[in-house]
């Protein structure tokens, strides 16, 4: 019979993933840890522990958004073998998937209505592309929160650990941006509501309204993390041609 411990632990560990879910960050976690060995498993926690607890919920991630966030990152560690040059982009993608989560998560407390990052309008709370003075800080905080750990756990220098601060905060920016330029956009066409995916609403189908029909949120997600990587991967690459 389970104790009370193990009973929590399993509780939370279904509000964060779906089944799928689970199978993925699992893979990824086996993937990270073969290549950048238990530091680099620490780091992936961390990550993922305080997204899930600053997301209302735990979240429920299905595997899409688990590869979309951790998939640079597993490719990134596995590349760290033997190649120490790429652990700063391991760093660096989920330093980029934390911003986006945490700027998310922190943003949706804000009392006042988002700006679209493109053009300063005022925008609904939840609308792809829309930015907060307290969401922003949030985003800052969560890139600075795993350059912080990874620095701590001796992955990366003290230089390093503020490039993997910057890719986050730049993969967070693209993320925003291209959220307010192509991802997609659906609008129902009884009553006109608009989000993210299709399908129907009001018993009446979701038609595309503006954006990409494949640039989905994961999609975003996962060009974010990109960005996150490339950004320490290239400062290292640099720093290296110059000595």
């Amino acid at each position: 019979m389970p104790s009370d411990r193990q009973s929590i632990v399993s509780t939370d560990w279904n509000r964060w993933l779906t089944a799928g879910g689970t199978a993925a960050a699992l893979a990824v976690g086996a993937a990270v840890t073969a290549g950048a060995g238990w530091r680099g498993l620490v780091l992936l926690l961390a990550f993922f522990l305080s997204s899930s607890l600053l997301t209302p919920g735990g979240g429920k991630r299905r595997a899409l958004q688990v590869l979309a966030n951790g998939s640079v990152a597993a490719a990134a560690a596995l590349a760290c073998a033997g190649h120490a040059q790429w652990t700063p982009a391991f760093a660096g993608a989920l330093a980029a998937a934390a911003a986006d989560t945490w700027s998310t998560e922190v943003g949706g407390r804000s009392a006042r209505l988002p700006r679209l990052v493109t053009t300063g309008r005022r925008v609904s709370a939840g609308t792809s592309g829309g930015v907060t003075w307290l969401g922003s800080a949030g985003g800052l905080a969560g890139s600075a929160f795993v350059a912080v750990v990874a620095f701590g756990l001796s992955l990366v220098p003290p230089l390093a650990a503020l490039w993997v601060g910057a890719g986050g905060v730049a993969g967070s920016f693209v993320d925003s941006l291209l959220g307010a330029t192509v991802q997609a956009r659906y609008r129902c066409a009884a009553c006109g509501g608009e989000k993210e995916t299709g399908g129907s609403c009001c018993g009446a189908p979701m038609k595309l309204a503006s954006g990409l029909a494949w640039m989905t949120n994961d999609t975003v997600n996962l060009a974010a993390t990109i960005v996150g990587a490339v950004v320490p991967l290239l400062a290292a690459a640099g720093g290296t041609a110059a000595r």
